[in-house]
């Protein structure tokens, strides 16, 4: 697969698991740990929209909530050394990572420069 260059008028979803509790807080919104990266992770894990779909994406509806938030956002608004770069695995084209060091308030600033994806 060859690496994709991604703009900044393109889209990235992040799946969010509901079955973690501390990804969704009790009112039903979307914790800011949703937004973290695992440990052995070089970046939090998403997906280019246009390289998918949200049925491939989201994978399980009944176990998984999506958000999409735009790259210009990230690298821009958010910035402070975030970047999104195309990291596919297996047969996951689309797969890429935001980059950076992802702090605690910028946790936060993804999940509400994020939207909900209802589909």
């Amino acid at each position: 697969m060859e690496d994709v260059l991604i703009s900044d008028d393109d889209n990235v979803l992040r799946r969010v698991p509901t079955f973690l509790p501390n990804f969704i807080k009790p009112d039903g919104t979307i914790s800011s740990l949703a937004f973290s990266k695992k440990r052995n992770e070089d970046g939090l894990s998403v997906d280019l929209e246009r390289l998918t779909t949200l049925e491939i994406t989201v994978q399980d509806r009944s176990r998984f909530r999506l958000r999409r938030i735009n790259v210009r956002v990230v690298r821009t608004d958010i910035n402070d050394g975030l970047d999104v770069v195309h990291n596919p695995i297996g047969d996951n084209n689309a797969h890429c990572l935001i980059t950076g060091n992802i702090t605690g308030s910028k946790q936060r600033q993804l999940v509400m420069r994020s939207e909900e994806v209802v589909f």
